[in-house]
């Protein structure tokens, strides 16, 4: 059994309907647990109200509230072939993360590529976080908008996408500075794990490297500041996105 708690990532679980079959524990029903509860209500999702003590128990993290599922929350999961043969924007916008393995880093990047209308984040299916309540609370629900593919090699996933047309790039400290960086049409940046970066493969497979100007003390920014910066600039330059459902 998966215990989400994170108000955000309950109330957008609930929004993205997936969360049918769950249960909503409420053990303290403040102003945003009453909120969720309504949410739940209206989608056919099941509440029940339970003691402090055994939500304690069943989810130590949660702030009044819980919902219960038989499975982790997925995205908007997709096959990767089958999406490059669907009607791709001509101004569409990947993010291939590189073994990303932190929950945490991996939430935050799927929060971004949900605010910056990202339209596909692929992920490798060894060496990489799992979603999960942490990736959920991060991604302030994000996790359950974005669209998604698992693939095993992402190698392949960057030369299929150039197949489609796409420009690729890794994000790299080497790489051509992104505000001067001349960027149009389709867009792939591929964002390496901490520490060991986009690897030599991958590198070596895309059409170039972008990098973000930094002018600190420090080597480097985290990878989930960092895609936020490549994102937001990317998307910025190929302009606004195909129109994907909100919640309301």
């Amino acid at each position: 059994m998966t215990y989400i708690t994170g108000f955000h990532a309950m109330e957008e679980l609930v929004r993205s309907g997936k969360a049918k079959g769950a249960t909503l524990l409420v053990a303290a029903p403040g102003p945003r647990i009453k909120k969720i509860a309504e949410l739940a209500a209206k989608t056919g999702v099941t509440s029940r109200t339970v003691t402090a003590r055994e939500l304690d128990a069943l989810a130590p993290d949660h702030r009044g509230a819980a919902i219960a599922l038989a499975e982790a929350p997925a995205g908007i999961e997709l096959d990767l072939d089958t999406w490059l043969g669907g009607n791709i924007p001509e101004n569409a916008m990947v993010a291939v993360l590189d073994h990303i393995e932190d929950p945490h880093n991996l939430g935050a990047i799927l929060r971004s590529a949900d605010a910056f209308g990202v339209d596909l984040v692929i992920v490798p299916e060894r060496r990489a976080a799992k979603e999960t309540d942490t990736v959920a609370r991060s991604s302030a629900g994000a996790v359950s908008w974005v669209p998604l593919t698992t693939v095993a090699n992402l190698a392949r996933a960057v030369e299929r996408l150039k197949e489609a047309g796409f420009w690729t790039y890794a994000a790299d400290m080497g790489g051509q500075n992104l505000a001067e960086a001349q960027l149009s049409g389709r867009v792939a940046i591929v964002l390496g794990a901490e520490g060991s970066g986009v690897s030599r493969l991958l590198k070596e497979r895309c059409d170039g490297a972008l990098s973000i100007p930094q002018f600190g003390h420090v080597d480097s920014l985290n990878v989930s500041v960092a895609a936020g910066v490549f994102l937001y600039e990317i998307r910025r330059k190929l302009g606004a996105p195909a129109t994907r459902p909100r919640s309301s």
